[in-house]
């Protein structure tokens, strides 16, 4: 039940502040730097907008780049030496009163997937049909936006809070960055009592995700002219290895979802007989792969996963003569592990979220983990109370035609003021 004060802060949450500002930063391409696009815009323009919506609102802001170093101290395993100039993540703090409450650290990514293959205009930022169209309007520039109009509606409120609120917008969370943006935030900020992270779809409340690993394959040929018939073709000798990638699906219990053969790159002209093929994947990891980890080698971490698929590719690789004289060779890019919070104030959190999304006027959300890998795994692998909500059109997060609806900005909106409000006047505790 809403007291007085609760009711009219929800009736200050603005749906055209949400869909100008969501619009504006769909119309901002901040395409990463390493998705595979021909010319990515990389995220500058789009932090450069938030850095001045948040210094508007009074907050104190700062720039903090990435480093890969802190991939090392989490234990994770993921790309180094990427980019980092023109990428800036962007905190902005501020404190309401003595600042003796609790700090509560808001998150959202900038970063967006690839365009080259949208279907339409990319960067339309269109209002139509009752959505937001364009990339990344579902992922993740909706958790921008509702995180800066919460951040307004509270500081706009003229209420007596104690604590801080410190809002992230961080880069490298797409295109195999492993949350790096994440972690450099969490470093920056130190002791935080509570993080939200928004990033996923209405509807949800996340008190954990599931992990990812992510290989490549590269198979040799030998090349020469199409005609001669002499030469081996990279392409068909990859072919030859499908069985091995079924077979590991199969052992992984042929989930949907589970494993995405996302890259096949291979060939320059029909008259060349191609020397070299490369497939990358991803593979999605659970919770009880943690544990069997951690069990076997002291980590939680995607290794056993990993080694399942080296031996499915053995399997395949003795098949064939030439496969078993010239060896393909595999390179894991990225295990990032999975993190769900089952009990304790984590749960909690999650619990006082989703509870917020049913008073403020909406369904109460389920609670489920996030069905790929998200930054909330490094907060609670760092001991942090966290929960996961976010307004995202289910399916359309790296679609061809990606939207929002602004009915699912307006209410995840509600819901985040609202638990925000309790969690600074203590009816709901980190």
């Amino acid at each position: 039940m809403l007291n007085s004060t609760e009711a009219r802060l929800l009736e200050a949450v603005s749906e055209g502040r949400l869909v100008s500002l969501c619009s504006r930063l769909v119309r901002t391409p901040t395409v990463s730097p390493h998705s595979g696009d021909r010319a990515p815009a990389g995220e500058l323009a789009g932090q450069e907008v938030v850095e001045g919506v948040l210094q508007g609102l009074g907050a104190c802001t700062e720039r903090v780049l990435c480093r890969d170093e802190l991939f090392d101290r989490a234990g994770v395993l993921a790309p180094h030496g990427r980019q980092t100039e023109g990428r800036p993540n962007v905190i902005g703090s501020v404190t309401f009163g003595d600042g003796r409450g609790p700090v509560i650290m808001l998150d959202a990514h900038m970063d967006t997937v690839a365009v080259d293959h949208y279907d339409g205009e990319a960067f339309s930022g269109i209002v139509r049909d009752g959505f937001i169209h364009g990339r990344g309007s579902s992922d993740d520039k909706q958790g921008v936006s509702v995180m800066l109009e919460a951040l307004r509606v509270l500081l706009a409120s003229g209420l007596e809070y104690r604590g801080r609120l410190i809002c992230c917008s961080v880069v490298d969370e797409e295109c195999d960055g492993a949350g790096r943006g994440t972690l450099a935030c969490l470093e920056h900020v130190g002791r935080a009592d509570a993080v939200v992270v928004l990033d996923g779809s209405r509807g949800m409340v996340y008190p954990g995700c599931t992990g990812v690993v992510t290989g490549e394959v590269v198979v040799a040929g030998q090349a020469g002219h199409a005609a001669q018939g002499t030469s081996v073709n990279a392409i068909e000798k990859a072919v030859a290895l499908m069985p091995a990638f079924a077979a590991f699906r199969a052992a992984r219990g042929d989930q949907p979802g589970a494993m995405n053969l996302g890259v096949f790159q291979a060939g320059d002209h029909p008259a060349n007989v191609p020397n070299r093929a490369r497939l990358a994947f991803n593979a999605k990891t659970t919770q009880e792969d943690m544990e069997a980890a951690r069990k076997a080698y002291g980590l939680d971490n995607g290794r056993l996963v990993r080694e399942l698929f080296e031996r499915c590719l053995d399997e395949g690789i003795c098949q064939d003569a030439f496969l078993r004289e010239h060896r393909p060779q595999v390179r894991w890019i990225k295990d990032v592990p999975a993190a769900v919070q089952s009990a304790g104030a984590g749960l909690a959190l999650c619990e006082g979220l989703a509870q917020a999304g049913a008073d403020s006027g909406g369904e109460r959300p389920g609670l489920g983990l996030l069905g790929g890998w998200g930054d909330i795994a490094h907060v609670i692998r760092a001991g942090i109370p966290a929960v996961g909500m976010g307004a995202g059109w289910p399916g359309a997060a790296h679609s061809a035609t990606e939207k929002v609806a602004v009915r699912d900005l307006v209410g995840t909106a509600r819901a985040l003021v609202l638990g925000l409000h309790r969690l600074l006047t203590g009816s709901l505790k980190p």
